[in-house]
């Protein structure tokens, strides 16, 4: 593939996801990434890197993603791209990919970094620095400093909010916000930032996004604490078929299963529970041997 046009590239994979194929957007990548550094197409390989990284995120395959994300890294290094808005974006990514898989000292420190590379741009109002806030939301939410988590995700939906081009964006941030809502126990407000992510999500045409399975869970959450155990249900299986159209069967999914074993220990199911007890462990199993 000589001069490798990375529009068709981008072409080929966003048609891949828009057919839910994850498994094929990824020999995608790799296809393309064996030419392009045969090619030593830098470029190319910083792009298709960082597509990489993120498809092996969401399918939790953390040390594959760290890798990918270092390939990126390195080749923004051999480009003298340091500190730009590239790296900066780079820089985010990997830092979830410690996120997700619990380092969260780690995913924190590369969040700073990306986030003194974005107010140095002036990206003062750019849809990345709202990324890059709700991400650190997510952490300090993981660790129960919830202040913080609270005052980061304030701060990208203030951005966002100023930008209606950017729904999906808008609604992932009502989500977090309501996710830390409910460990605070303020289920009215967590319903209220829930409802609103639901009717931007389904006004989105096309497939249903796949960020939408986080607000489902958090409303099969919401409801399980307020004793709607039925509609608690609901709600954790539609995330659990999205997360499984979108990603396959991984962490995410596992713990959607043991939110709804709970949920059918309430109402004295116990097969039902057991059945998604077993199905967790067997994909916590399987995803901690990758």
């Amino acid at each position: 593939m000589i001069n490798m046009d990375l529009n068709i590239f981008f072409y080929e994979l966003d048609s891949t996801f828009k057919k839910g194929d994850i498994k094929e957007a990824e020999t995608l990548c790799l296809k393309w990434m064996d030419d392009a550094q045969k090619e030593t197409n830098l470029p190319a390989v910083l792009a298709i890197a960082n597509e990489l990284g993120g498809i092996y995120r969401v399918t939790s395959r953390f040390e594959a993603g760290k890798n990918a994300y270092g390939i990126a890294i390195q080749t923004i290094k051999l480009l003298k791209m340091e500190n730009t808005e590239q790296h900066g974006t780079t820089l985010l990514n990997l830092a979830s990919v410690y996120a997700a898989s619990g380092k969260n000292t780690e995913a924190l420190r590369l969040y700073e970094q990306a986030a003194e590379i974005f107010e140095r741009a002036g990206l003062n109002n750019d849809y990345r620095l709202a990324a890059l806030y709700n991400n650190i939301s997510h952490v300090y939410d993981e660790i129960r400093e919830l202040d913080k988590a609270e005052i980061n995700a304030e701060r990208s939906l203030k951005i966002i909010e100023s930008l209606p081009e950017f729904p999906v964006e808008r609604a992932t941030t009502y989500t977090s916000l309501a996710c830390i809502y409910l460990k605070q126990k303020r289920y009215a407000e967590a319903e209220r930032n829930l409802f609103t992510a639901e009717q931007i999500f389904k006004a989105q045409s096309g497939r249903l996004n796949p960020h939408y399975a986080a607000t489902l869970s958090a409303m099969g959450e919401l409801y399980f604490h307020l004793g709607n155990y039925i509609l608690s249900i609901n709600y954790f299986e539609q995330a659990l078929e999205l997360i499984k159209d979108s990603y396959g069967e991984n962490i995410s999914y596992a713990s959607t299963c043991r939110n709804l074993a709970q949920v059918y220990e309430k109402i004295g199911n116990y097969t039902r529970k057991k059945d998604y007890e077993v199905m967790a462990a067997e994909i916590e199993e399987r995803v901690n041997k990758i």
